[in-house]
C-alpha cells in the first residue's frame, strides 16, 4: 500500500519466548523514550502487507494479510499453515483485501473470530477486481463474516457466517475495514466512503458525497450483535430506516439500521478504550488534501464528511447546501505539510492510521493516554487531556515510510506491549515495551488453582503481573466454578473488597485472594461479581414473585454469571433465607424487600428509597439503616 495511495485514502503467558524473536533496534532507526525498546517479531517469516492484529485470551495472535491470509502466532512462532486462506474469494487490488479481525469476547465458549474482507463477487467477469470504475455493477464488495477458529489453528471455510454483505467498494480505496468489540458485547465496524461516488452523482476524492447517503453503509461506523442483528439501542430504527446487511443499502432517504455514526471519509482504524467503564472509542479518519482527524465515537454522530474535512469546510454544494446542522468536531486535527502540533514530527505527516489506548498501570504514562500513528511520516504520537482539550506530544519516531498500519496492545512476557504492523520491508510486526524499573506483582489464590482479574484481564493463580510503581490496578476476585465446584470471594490479603484498586508499590509484592465454597449472604443473584438493578435486582424480584423456570433468568443475567440457570439462581436465593428481609419484618416479600433492593441498586437513597415501601411491623425502617444493611449485602 504505497504512500501516495494511502494518503489519498488514506515467561508465563503470550509471547514470553523472547529467544524465538529477533531485535533490530537499528533497522528503522527508531527513536524511543527512555526505558522503552522496540523488538521485531517473526523476522524469518514472510508476512506480506500485514493489515491488523487481534489477540485470543490464551495469548495467540491473529494476523491479517492484505492478500487474504489469516495467520496465527503462538509462543513466538507463526504457524506454517494459514488459519484461513481466502484465495480467489478476495480482491486485494488498491486498498482492498483482508483488512480487519476481531475476537469474540466469549471466544473461550464459542471460538468465534470476525473478518472484514473484499469479496470477489463476480469471479467470471473480464476483470473481477475492477478499480477506478465506481458505477460498474461488476465491482467487488466488502463484507463482514464470522468464522470458527478451533484449537488446531485451522478454520473450516464452511464455518463462515456472513453478517454484513455487499458494502460497496466502488473505486478500490477508502474501504475502512476495522473491527472491534465494545464492552457492551457488540461488534463495531468502520467503513470508508469508497473513494468515488458509487452512484455517479458527485465525483471522487473530496467531491465524493457517498458518506452523506444515509441509506448506504459507506462512510459509517456500524454496530451489530455477534449474529448480525440490530442492537436495541442503535440510533436509527423504526420509521425512516431499514436493514442494509444484505444489499449494502436501503430506500434512499432512510437510515441503515446498522449505522452507529456517519459522515466519515476513511475511518481506516479506530480503537476501544479498555480502561473505560463502558464503551468509549476514538476514530482515526484519514483526510483528503489538508487535514487528518481523530474523532470521539458518539452514538448517532455526524462527523461532517464531505461537507467538512476536520473542522474545515470542504464542500458547500449538493447535500452540503445548506450546511447540515449538528456536525461533530474532531477532538484533534493536524494539517498536511506541517509538524503535528505539540510534536517534533516531520512535516510529511498526512495519513493517520492505527490507534490504541494505553492500558492503565503498564507504562509510566498518564492513564487515558491515546497513541496514534501516521503512515507516511513514520511516527507514533501520544494524546493526553491535561485540561479541557486533547494535546499531542512525541512518543516514537523513525518508523520509516509505509509504516504502522495498525496498533494493538497485547500480552508480552509478564506485561503488555504495543504491537504494530508495518508495510516497511514488505511487511513486519514490531512490539514496543517498557523495561526500566518495572515491578513484579504476584497474584495467588486460596485454594490454589483459581483465578482473579487485573484491569479486566484474567490472571491465573501464581501469575506475575508487571506494573509501573505508583500506577493504579483494578483487582477483582469474581465467583468461579472449576470442576463444577462454586467458589465465592472471602477476602483479599490487603483487606480490600472483592473489587478494589491497589497502588503498585516500589518493590515486588504479592496479593492473595481467598475464596470459600459456601455462598455468603449477598445481593449478587447471578454471582458475576457485580451488583446491578437490571440483573440482580430483577432476578431477586422475579424470585420473590415465585418465578422458577426459564422466565426467572430470561434477559436478566449479567456477563460472566456463575449462577447461569434458573436452578442455580433460585437455589442461591433460597439459601440466603431471611438475609433478603431488608426491612426486618420477619418475612421476604416482593413488594417491600424486593422493591427496596431494586431501588437501592438503581441508585435511590434517602427518603426516595423507603417511601411507601417499608412494611408495618418492620424493625429496619429508616433509609440510613436500610442503606447500611444493603451495603453489607454487596460483598
Amino acid at each position: 500500500m504505497a504512500r501516495g495511495v494511502l494518503r489519498k485514502i488514506v515467561g508465563r503467558t503470550g509471547f514470553a519466548v523472547v529467544a524465538l524473536i529477533a531485535t533490530f533496534h537499528d533497522a528503522l532507526a527508531q527513536t524511543l523514550p527512555v526505558g522503552f525498546s522496540a523488538t521485531r517479531l517473526f523476522a524469518t517469516t514472510t508476512l506480506n502487507a500485514p493489515t491488523a492484529l487481534a489477540f485470543i485470551p490464551d495469548g495467540r495472535m491473529l494476523i491479517t494479510l492484505q492478500g487474504g491470509n489469516l495467520r496465527v502466532a503462538q509462543n513466538g512462532v507463526v504457524a506454517s499453515t494459514p488459519a484461513l486462506s481466502l484465495g480467489t474469494k478476495v480482491c486485494s487490488t488498491s486498498e482492498r483485501g483482508l483488512l480487519g479481525v476481531a475476537v469474540d469476547p466469549q471466544f473461550s465458549n464459542n471460538n468465534f473470530v470476525y473478518l472484514y474482507y473484499t469479496f470477489r463477487k463476480f469471479p467470471n467477469a473480464g476483470d473481477p477486481c475492477l478499480t477506478g470504475q465506481p458505477t460498474s455493477a461488476d465491482n467487488p464488495v466488502n463484507r463482514v463474516s464470522r468464522f470458527v477458529l478451533p484449537g488446531t489453528n485451522v478454520i473450516d471455510p464452511q464455518s463462515e457466517v456472513i453478517l454484513i454483505d455487499n458494502i460497496p467498494s466502488p473505486n478500490g480505496n477508502h474501504n475502512g475495514g476495522d473491527l472491534h468489540f465494545g464492552k457492551d458485547g457488540l461488534l463495531y465496524i468502520s467503513v470508508g466512503d469508497g473513494g468515488a461516488d458509487y452512484a455517479g452523482d458527485s465525483g471522487s476524492g473530496g467531491s465524493n458525497d457517498a458518506a452523506r447517503d444515509k441509506h448506504k453503509l459507506l462512510g459509517k461506523i456500524l454496530r451489530i450483535d455477534r449474529n448480525g442483528g440490530i442492537p436495541a439501542t442503535n440510533p436509527f430504527q423504526g420509521a425512516g430506516s431499514g436493514r442494509c446487511n444484505l444489499t449494502g443499502g436501503t430506500t434512499p432517504g432512510n437510515h441503515c439500521q446498522e449505522t452507529y455514526a456517519w459522515g466519515l471519509r476513511n475511518p481506516f482504524r479506530f480503537a476501544m478504550d479498555g480502561n473505560a467503564a463502558g464503551v468509549r472509542f476514538f476514530i482515526n479518519d484519514v483526510g483528503q488534501d489538508n487535514w487528518e482527524e481523530i474523532d470521539d465515537g458518539q452514538i448517532g454522530a455526524d462527523y461532517g464528511w464531505n461537507c467538512r474535512e476536520g473542522r474545515n469546510v470542504n464542500s458547500s454544494s449538493g447535500p452540503c447546501n445548506p450546511v447540515p446542522a449538528g456536525m461533530i468536531d474532531p477532538i484533534f486535527e493536524y494539517a498536511h505539510g506541517a509538524s503535528i502540533p505539540g510534536t517534533t514530527s516531520p512535516s510529511s505527516c498526512d495519513a493517520i492510521t492505527g490507534g490504541a489506548f494505553v492500558p492503565a498501570g503498564i507504562w509510566p504514562i498518564s492513564n487515558g493516554t491515546y497513541l496514534a500513528a501516521d503512515f507516511t511520516c513514520g511516527v507514533i504520537f501520544q494524546m493526553s487531556m491535561p485540561a479541557a482539550t486533547w494535546v499531542a506530544s512525541n512518543f516514537v519516531s523513525g518508523l520509516g515510510s509505509s509504516s504502522a498500519t495498525s496498533l494493538s496492545f497485547g500480552p508480552y512476557g509478564n506485561t503488555q506491549g504495543l504491537y504494530y504492523t508495518t508495510y516497511a520491508g514488505g511487511g513486519q510486526i514490531w512490539v514496543i515495551a517498557y523495561q526500566a524499573s518495572a515491578v513484579e506483582l504476584t497474584f495467588n489464590t486460596t485454594p490454589a488453582g483459581l483465578g482473579v482479574r487485573v484491569n479486566g484481564q484474567p490472571i491465573n493463580d501464581g501469575q506475575v503481573v508487571t506494573a509501573w510503581p505508583g500506577s493504579a490496578l483494578l483487582v477483582q476476585a469474581p465467583p468461579q466454578r472449576p470442576a463444577l465446584q462454586n467458589y465465592y470471594f472471602s477476602n483479599w490479603s490487603d483487606a480490600g473488597a472483592s473489587t478494589h484498586t491497589i497502588t503498585t508499590p516500589a518493590a515486588p509484592a504479592g496479593y492473595t485472594a481467598t475464596f470459600a465454597t459456601l455462598a455468603p449472604a449477598s445481593a449478587d443473584a447471578d454471582a458475576n461479581g457485580q451488583y446491578e438493578a437490571l440483573t440482580d435486582g430483577l432476578l431477586i424480584l422475579r424470585h420473590m414473585f415465585g418465578l422458577s423456570d426459564a422466565t426467572l433468568v430470561a434477559g436478566a443475567l449479567g456477563p460472566n454469571a456463575l449462577h447461569d440457570t434458573p436452578a442455580a439462581v433460585a437455589g442461591f436465593l433460597d439459601s440466603t433465607g431471611l438475609a433478603l428481609d431488608i426491612d426486618l419484618d420477619g418475612k421476604v416479600d416482593a413488594l417491600t424487600d424486593g422493591l427496596l433492593i431494586l431501588r437501592y441498586l438503581s441508585g435511590m437513597r434517602g427518603t426516595a428509597l423507603v417511601e411507601g415501601v417499608v412494611a408495618a411491623g418492620a424493625m429496619r425502617v429508616s433509609s440510613g439503616a436500610i442503606e447500611t444493611y444493603m451495603t453489607s449485602l454487596l460483598r
